[in-house]
């Protein structure tokens, strides 16, 4: 299921901040939620064999609603992807939230990561490659991080290592937990909206259009002599693909930069910085 993503690096599928909760300990059980065995008796129906089903797993839940649309899917909807009743889904998970959290925590351990290392710059820049590619290798699952509290075990312990490699290149704890959140949104978001750029809008003419369309309209002026920046909002490439968020990801590394390098105009770190004196409010 490897998918490389846009702009380097290679992924099987995805996540960052917010990435849905996990069962306890992590990884995804092959038994149903309430316990007991997975395989249950079968009539014989028409043009069916009799004896028992092939065994469910909470793997082969997730699958189907990955494959079903992981922002959209029903549970009636994997129950039939699946060939099973409906209730059947409800001996694995407890409802639809908790399936969300199953398929982005599949997505999760299956995607190639950038390993942790000294190079802080390669780490971010490979650790927002992966997210991207992951959200294109599955529509709609920025939109489920951001909605579905939770973090599987497997992202705590990726980030956790990054935030480490971060802080050995020069970041105080609180930079390396902001510039990992911060990047981790900044792909969500971004994705979010460029998928939405493609959606239809009816207009009056009684046609439609895309919103990137209106939006670039909204931009065009026909006046010779239009001013740069607005030649670069109606730009196609800022329409398509990644848009702006490479030039985004850019401004902010820069800026992280320059609170890595050594010297006095280092900024502090607020959490860990004393408040003003008694002496210095008086």
């Amino acid at each position: 299921m490897k998918t490389p993503p846009s702009g380097g690096g290679a992924t099987e599928a995805p996540s960052g901040r917010g990435i849905a909760g996990t069962p306890s300990g992590g990884g995804i059980a092959e038994t149903p939620s309430g316990g007991g065995d997975a395989k249950r008796p079968s009539t014989a129906g028409p043009g069916r064999r009799p004896g028992r089903p092939p065994s469910l797993t909470r793997a082969a839940i997730a699958e189907a609603a990955l494959a079903e649309g992981v922002a959209t899917f029903s549970m009636p909807g994997v129950a039939a992807r699946l060939g099973v009743g409906h209730s059947t889904l409800y001996r694995y998970v407890d409802n639809r939230e908790a399936l969300v959290r199953l398929a982005v925590e599949l997505v999760a351990e299956r995607t190639v990561w950038p390993s942790a290392g000294p190079a802080w710059r390669a780490l971010l820049t490979g650790f927002v490659d992966a997210l991207w590619g992951a959200c294109e290798a599955f529509p709609g699952l920025d939109e489920a991080i951001l909605t579905t509290p939770g973090t599987p075990r497997v992202m705590v312990d990726l980030l956790t290592g990054y935030g480490g490699a971060l802080v050995g290149a020069g970041l105080t704890p609180r930079d390396a937990a902001v510039a990992v959140d911060f990047v981790a949104d900044l792909v969500f978001s971004s994705s979010v909206a460029m998928r939405g750029l493609d959606r239809r809008l009816p207009d009056a003419a009684g046609g439609s259009s895309t919103a990137r369309e209106r939006y670039r309209r909204a931009w065009a002026r026909e006046s010779a002599g239009r001013h740069p920046f607005e030649a670069e909002c109606t730009a196609e490439e800022t329409w398509h693909g990644r848009g702006w968020f490479d030039d985004k990801l850019d401004i902010f590394l820069d800026g992280l930069a320059t609170r890595i390098a050594p010297g006095p105009s280092r900024a502090p770190d607020r959490a860990a910085s004393p408040g003003p004196s008694t002496e210095e409010n008086a």
